[in-house]
């Protein structure tokens, strides 16, 4: 869409931002949909006169009438630019109060948000970042992102990143990023968090928690009569200090309280600077705010077991049956490590604190499952769950200890909210960093980093060759046994199985001759270069890969296409086949087009369903089924016979599929999916010349395929009153066939023949490939069929003959109904049950496209 740009100099003012509220036409016969966004330069505009603007996602200056404007401030344009739909948008914009609300939202604030655009729920979250995504113009509108908590807690996409840059930090997959259409405030917060901002100091001697703060706590004021726990007792006392703690506002409200019994510990002093005076130091005591409770008449010590149900260690006693060990070697030699998310003195967890942000220790990495233990002496537990709590701004760790404890712990449950799930009094919840290994086990190997590591010395055993002489694909029996066995096909390494899959099956030499040229950027050759010379032709030569070949270009794919995580990430094969295709700058592999739309270029087709497409509501579907209901439900045809098609199965990653089994077509019909192709009529194979959209479906004629006729038979198929209301519509044919005899025979078909299917399971990609024109020369090849060592160890790669799969490949949707799937070889339930992608090619087009 393009604009008159003959318009005059504009001077720097201040802009200003419009929405579109209806459409309007622009010279050359473009249009400028509603719920375009336009930013104008200058004084505000006259009522009755146009304007010139330029418009934010295209950035095409326009002129526009001022009718069909409405403004908007800064602060708006920029949230309705991250929603990408203008329809959308102008509803947005027409909801009052919508952006407003919106707007207002802070860092900390409580909110619910709508995880992908699918789904109709929201779910709880914390706002922890809010802003553009970048510098583009994509990317210039304000996104949220999201911490999920309780039970939305690991459905997210992200720990805080996109695309290799930091926003926020949360657990991973515990994070979303929303635009402002799938997020709202949470009912009944004040969207404020209990915390001044960092280096303010708030005077005053009379605080109030947040509102729906589960504690619940009263009003606290110097002179009030509190109590709190402390071990089984609840000692009481008067409040004499309360106040954030000097340059330690982010750590929260702290009370000072002058006890009524010496069981104390404090001076009344913070780092040397009196806070308020005490007699002694056994009679003071610092505490959160969080564990103090004010005294009422009726209520006694009642509240007390209530905030016994928070789950945190406070001067918890040891079950006397465990066996304490001797203080580990990784261990702080200062002190004791029991300053836990809720216990001893402030002034002693202070001082620990400084200490720990000096001398960095270095630990095992603990993660959940990790058996770990706290306090001094010790207590045991495994970490079930970590993350960030509400209060807290450090990392927690949800442990369930090996033993109950009398007091203080819970099932899971922390102010409310389940974060897992144990037995009663199991449950404890500690600040992370003060968790240590299980120091009866011995102390466990750290890890490498696994991409570092992943280099020719430490894989020096496992090394491949490079050739730089071109090598054709080895076919047949000779070509089949030089892949066979153990150490063959492409060595899998760190979440490499996706790509190791798709490469052993799917490279086109295509890929591999285009000379560079001047459009080409320093990544072409490279990548070009390593996928050639280091995997393509090594396997081909030699049956073998090793993952530093592998993960040399995912190095190369990962800088060149700016996408993080292809080193070490798991991704899809189409993430890769995509970004693949981008950097060497190859065609598209077919083409596709809807009626009277311009065509697609695609490098493989999603099949999606829509209602019964396909005719496989029921049974067994095939990928010839699959294929044509999908493309019937689009109204899409392919622009002409491609030479290699990559169809992608109805299904979600390892977690949906539309079929439980799918039989993929061992021969793929495309005659009647062309455009300008001679075809025959569905009824007397004469040449037709209409075809009908609506018969696709009609169980009468066989729903489930497509209806092509003559002229005689469309009238007579046409004239049931069932199918008055089709619209049968004439096929684009050459010219020249409308002035030639019948043909004497069938008309030729172009069909495609299948050599090679991804699949799926928990995870792990695998893939079959066929290396002969032989019926059961087919392979099955694993990146990752065994491992030699541990955690630091090596995947081995294996392929194996499967010659079985072909009876099943075979056999019609009918037969294969009746087979029980745990029936069937380990091979074929894979491939029919597992199925991805299926990966076709045809032999004589091939030759030349």
């Amino acid at each position: 869409m393009t604009g008159d740009r003959s318009h005059p100099p504009i001077t720097m003012q201040p802009r200003r931002f419009f929405i579109l509220v209806q459409d309007f036409s622009v010279g050359g016969g473009g249009q400028v949909p509603r719920g375009s966004l336009l930013s104008q330069v200058g004084e505000p505009p006259s009522p009755d006169c146009p304007f010139w603007a330029k418009l934010l996602d295209t950035e095409a200056m326009v002129q526009v009438p001022a009718r069909v404007a409405r403004e908007l401030s800064k602060e708006q344009a920029r949230m309705l630019q991250a929603v990408t739909n203008g329809d959308e948008r102008l509803e947005l914009f027409r909801q009052e109060g919508f952006l407003g609300r919106r707007g207002a939202l802070r860092l900390g604030d409580r909110v619910r948000v709508q995880i992908t655009s699918a789904s109709g729920e929201k779910v709880r979250g914390v706002l922890r970042y809010r802003g553009p995504m970048g510098d583009s113009k994509e990317q210039a509108g304000v996104i949220f992102g999201v911490e999920l908590v309780g039970s939305a807690a690991g459905k997210g996409f992200t720990d805080g990143s996109f695309r290799g840059q930091k926003f926020f930090s949360c657990r991973e997959n515990c994070g979303v990023f929303v635009p402002v259409s799938r997020i709202e405030p949470e009912e009944g917060s004040e969207c404020r968090p209990l915390m001044a901002p960092r280096g303010s100091r708030r005077a005053c001697t009379r605080l109030q928690l947040a509102a729906g703060d589960p504690l619940k706590s009263p009003p606290l004021v110097v002179g009030d009569r509190v109590f709190f726990k402390m071990g089984d007792s609840a000692p009481t006392g008067t409040v004499v200090f309360c106040d954030y703690l000097p340059k330690k506002e982010m750590t929260g409200v702290f009370v000072g309280i002058f006890l009524d019994q010496p069981v104390g510990s404090w001076d009344g002093k913070f780092k040397d600077q009196s806070l308020c005076h005490l007699p002694s130091p056994e009679y003071g005591i610092l505490l959160p705010i969080a564990r103090v409770h004010k005294e009422k008449a009726d209520e006694g010590s009642k509240a007390l077991s209530d905030d016994s149900s928070l789950g945190l260690l406070n001067d918890l006693p040891s079950p006397s049956s465990i066996r304490y060990p001797p203080r580990p070697e990784w261990e702080s030699p200062h002190g004791s490590p029991s300053s836990l998310l809720a216990g001893g003195t402030e002034e002693q967890r202070e001082g620990e604190e400084e200490e720990g942000e000096e001398e960095e220790l270095t630990l095992p990495p603990l993660e959940i499952n990790s058996m770990v233990e706290v306090h001094d002496p010790p207590i045991y537990g495994v970490i079930r769950w970590t993350g960030k709590l509400p209060d807290v701004r450090e990392t927690i760790a949800g442990l369930e200890l090996e033993e109950p404890l009398p007091s203080g712990c819970t099932d899971g449950i922390y102010r409310g909210m389940r974060y897992f799930q144990c037995p009663p009094g199991k449950a404890l919840f500690v600040k992370l960093r003060h968790c240590r290994p299980d120091a009866r086990f011995g102390v466990p190997q750290a890890p490498e980093n696994p991409v570092l590591r992943c280099n020719s010395l430490a894989f020096r055993v496992y090394a491949s060759e490079r050739v730089p002489e071109d090598t054709p694909p080895g076919l047949g029996e000779e070509g089949g046994q030089r892949l066979i066995g153990w150490k063959k096909g492409i060595q899998g390494h760190c979440n490499s199985c996706y790509l190791d899959a798709t490469l052993f099956c799917s490279v086109l030499d295509s890929l591999l001759l285009r000379p560079a040229d001047k459009n080409d950027g320093a990544s072409y050759e490279e990548t070009r270069d390593l996928l050639r010379t280091e995997i393509v032709n090594p396997l081909r030569k030699h049956g073998y890969v090793c993952a530093t070949k592998v993960m040399s270009l995912r190095r190369v794919l990962e800088a060149a296409g700016h996408s993080p995580g292809f080193t070490s990430e798991e991704k899809d094969p189409e993430e890769f086949l995509t970004l693949l295709f981008r950097v060497l700058k190859v065609e598209p592999l077919f083409k596709i087009r809807s009626v009277d739309k311009d065509p697609q270029g695609c490098i493989f087709y999603q099949i999606f369903m829509e209602g019964s497409a396909g005719g496989a509501g029921r049974g067994v579907p095939t990928v010839q089924q699959l294929l044509e209901g999908s493309l019937a439900a689009g109204d899409l045809k392919f622009t002409e016979a491609p030479s290699c098609l990559i169809l992608q199965m109805p299904r979600n990653g390892k977690d949906y599929k539309a079929f439980a089994t799918i039989l993929p077509s061992l021969e793929l019909d495309l005659t009647d999916l062309l455009e300008d192709t001679p075809r025959e009529c569905s009824i007397c194979q004469a040449l037709a010349l209409s075809e009908c959209p609506q018969c696709f479906g009609d169980p009468s004629l066989g729903a489930g395929s497509t209806h092509q006729y003559c002229a005689i038979c469309c009238q007579q198929v046409h004239r049931h009153r069932a199918r008055h209301s089709h619209r049968p519509r004439a096929l684009r044919l050459p010219p020249e066939l409308e002035h030639l005899p019948p043909p004497p025979g069938p008309l030729p078909r172009q069909t495609m023949q299948l050599y090679a299917a991804l699949c799926i399971h928990t995870s792990h990609y695998v893939a079959f490939a066929r290396h002969g024109p032989r019926r059961g020369q087919w392979l099955f090849f694993d990146s990752m069929a065994d491992r030699q060592g541990g955690q630091n160890g090596f995947n081995i790669p294996r392929v194996t003959p499967c010659p079985e799969v072909a009876d099943y490949l075979e056999m019609s949707p009918e037969e294969l109904q009746v087979l029980d799937p745990k029936s069937l070889p380990p091979c074929a339930r894979r491939l029919l049950c597992d199925a991805y992608m299926c990966l076709y090619h045809s032999p004589t087009l091939g030759l030349y496209k």
